[in-house]
């Protein structure tokens, strides 16, 4: 199949799967991310990973962050750093000791496979997560920003904690000895880089192409600067759609934040993220998982209670009510693009067989598939216990009229 008629299955697909969740009052991208799993090798073999779709998902990803960073609030993030930190920290530590003893005391694995079992499970990708909060109008909330900023220090834990791991247990290419400083290092370098280009590189280069005399000049900054810092970011052993979200970030404090929003989440929309959300279903097949349903369902339930859990207790340190402080575990539920480069790593260190990949990556994508319904849930929860308590405010005010 060429890829110009796999993209036209996409789209098509895609916004049909989208329309259905909708009128069936499911985040639409539920629709999309089924489509990968109903077309694709696991049922009707319609659709295949091929190196197309791969790229075209890469893109569609980190253009999907961007836009998270476009509408995000840097002011509201810096004031919820300290509940941030909290939530990535004990949704870093729940999962991956819950998921480690299991797999030492109930299955018999060795310490080190079972330290990168729990590791693959501590990634969080917030990629499904800013759609369903885009969706239901929640991103610029202080549950909203509290899930992007644990998502980023997540990240970098998940990194650092990768590379130690390595280290310690690791053998082959992979497991190349490094210090902790000079993992720690480059992370701290892109930072830094990250304060002083989008402080005063980004606007400088903004008005620069807005004085070329070309078509699309400041959109066409946008998508460099988009891409320039995820390049950035991969260099300097982060992901790439980190540096996405500080780009996208960077621009929201500039006078063009409003017209590129208004550029780029159509040409991110229209193309490149269907594709990433079908191609997360696209890696799900049920060759030979009979043999592995207890352990992948012991670990969906870990995935999902400890990130949960993990999440919701952090918030809740914090002084948020027990509906908001779930809507920031949910939020920290979804695996994505860093769990399975968790997973790659342990492949090529020789710490997990082939067998126990395909488990891992089918329990990413099915905690994937329910955090956008649960996220949901506790959204609709909240917004619900708002409208009561402001409805109950105005009797109490007709009342005292």
């Amino acid at each position: 199949m060429s890829y110009l008629v796999q993209l036209v299955l996409i789209l098509v697909l895609t916004k049909l799967g989208a329309h259905l969740s909708n009128t069936l009052n499911f985040p639409s991208v539920i629709g999309e991310l089924l489509v990968g799993v109903l077309a694709g090798p696991a049922v009707l073999h319609l659709l295949t990973p091929t190196s197309f779709t791969h790229y075209f998902a890469e893109i569609g990803v980190i253009v999907l962050m961007f836009i998270a960073g476009l509408e995000g609030n840097l002011g509201l993030l810096m004031r919820y750093w300290k509940p941030a930190l909290t939530v990535a920290t004990l949704g870093v530590i729940l999962p991956t000791l819950s998921a480690a003893a299991l797999c030492v005391w109930g299955f018999g694995f060795s310490w080190a496979t079972a330290m990168f079992i729990g590791l693959i499970l501590s990634a969080t990708s917030v990629s499904i997560t800013v759609q369903v909060l885009k969706e239901m109008n929640h991103m610029n909330t202080r549950e909203g920003a509290i899930i992007l900023g644990a998502a980023v220090a997540d990240d970098i834990m998940c990194v650092i904690l990768l590379g130690i791991c390595v280290s310690l247990f690791g053998t082959g290419a992979a497991a190349q000895s490094q210090s902790v400083g000079a993992l720690a290092l480059p992370k701290i370098l892109f930072f830094i880089l990250m304060l002083v280009l989008g402080k005063w590189f980004v606007p400088y280069f903004l008005r620069f192409f807005d004085k070329l005399n070309a078509s699309e000049n400041v959109a066409t900054a946008a998508l460099i600067l988009c891409f320039g810092f995820a390049a950035l970011a991969v260099s300097l052993g982060m992901s790439d759609v980190l540096g996405a979200y500080f780009a996208g970030l960077a621009i929201s404090e500039t006078s063009f934040k409003e017209k590129l929003a208004l550029k780029i989440e159509p040409i991110g929309y229209a193309v490149f993220i269907p594709v990433f959300f079908v191609s997360i279903g696209l890696n799900i097949t049920f060759k030979g998982m009979q043999h592995d349903l207890l352990f992948i369902g012991l670990l969906i339930i870990i995935a999902i209670i400890g990130k949960q859990f993990g999440g919701a207790l952090g918030a809740h340190l914090f002084g948020l009510n027990l509906n908001e402080a779930n809507i920031v575990g949910a939020g920290m539920v979804s695996r994505g693009e860093m769990a399975l480069v968790v997973a790659n790593v342990a492949l090529s260190a020789h710490l997990i067989d082939q067998n126990h990949y395909t488990a891992m990556i089918v329990v990413t994508v099915i905690t994937t598939l329910i955090a956008p319904l649960v996220l949901k849930l506790f959204i609709q929860r909240a917004q619900k216990e708002h409208s009561e308590i402001k409805q109950s405010r105005t009797k109490i005010d007709e009342v005292k009229s």
